[in-house]
């Protein structure tokens, strides 16, 4: 017991350890995009050490954001704080707690009761239809029918794919690796941007520079770089799979 005790306080302080590096390094530059690997040591913790561990990796992930927005670093997650430090603080450790939290509970979850991942294919997929076409309707008010028609067909074709391409995927003995990797940059994009919408509207529509808000959100605030780490996590699940798997024969 004390030995597992001691095992988890080392591993989570060298995952963490993992997190400030990767964090202030600012990740991999690929032409004119960064590919971040920050939220890679705080899934393997939360799948092989627990809540807990994915808990305290994903305080750490926040304290480092907002250090490096208080100093500078990330202009704009300075702006966010010079508005309101308090709310950019809670915001911060709130998205990180949650990119640590919910992949491990959903680790325990799916690697017990490998069936839970229909549920969570069709609920994807409704969720992707309701917002999409809600989406859609709002988009197209007042155009012909002809155009409402052909919108309404390509967001059918692209919920028909996302709900092969999951089936298949979340099909195998990595389900739950493949959930809980994808659920960490889901958990940390979706509740900054509804931090964001909530509590910070005002610089939303500053960034947005006179534009649509909601499409500047979806396209300049989530963007390219949320795409890169849905596509780092899923990429990298393989080495979460391998980390599992020789964390189960250990014992551990």
């Amino acid at each position: 017991m004390k030995n597992k005790k001691l095992m988890f306080l080392v591993l989570t302080a060298v995952l963490a350890a993992l997190v400030v590096v990767l964090q202030i390094v600012g990740g991999i530059p690929v032409g004119p995009f960064t590919i971040t690997l920050t939220l890679f040591p705080i899934v393997v913790g939360a799948a092989v050490l627990g809540p807990v561990s994915g808990l305290i990796l994903g305080l750490v992930f926040g304290v480092v954001v907002s250090i490096l927005s208080l100093t500078g670093k990330d202009p704009g997650g300075q702006m966010v704080f010079l508005a309101n430090p308090y709310l950019a603080w809670a915001l911060c450790l709130l998205k990180g707690a949650a990119a640590g939290v919910v992949p491990a509970f959903a680790y325990r979850l799916f690697s017990k009761h490998e069936k839970s991942a229909t549920v969570v294919t069709y609920g994807f997929t409704g969720a992707f239809i309701f917002l999409g076409g809600a989406a859609v309707a709002w988009k197209l008010a007042g155009k012909t029918f002809g155009v409402q028609l052909l919108w309404t067909v390509i967001l059918m074709l692209v919920a028909a794919g996302i709900l092969i391409g999951m089936h298949f995927l979340f099909k195998n003995e990595k389900t739950a690796a493949y959930i809980a990797s994808i659920l960490a940059p889901v958990c940390n994009t979706g509740i900054f941007v509804a931090g964001m919408l909530i509590f910070f509207p005002g610089l939303l529509k500053q960034w947005s520079g006179g534009t649509n808000v909601a499409i500047y959100t979806i396209t300049g605030l989530v963007g390219v770089n949320f795409l890169i780490e849905f596509f780092v996590a899923v990429v990298l699940t393989p080495a979460l799979v391998a980390i599992t798997n020789f964390a189960k024969k250990r014992g551990y």
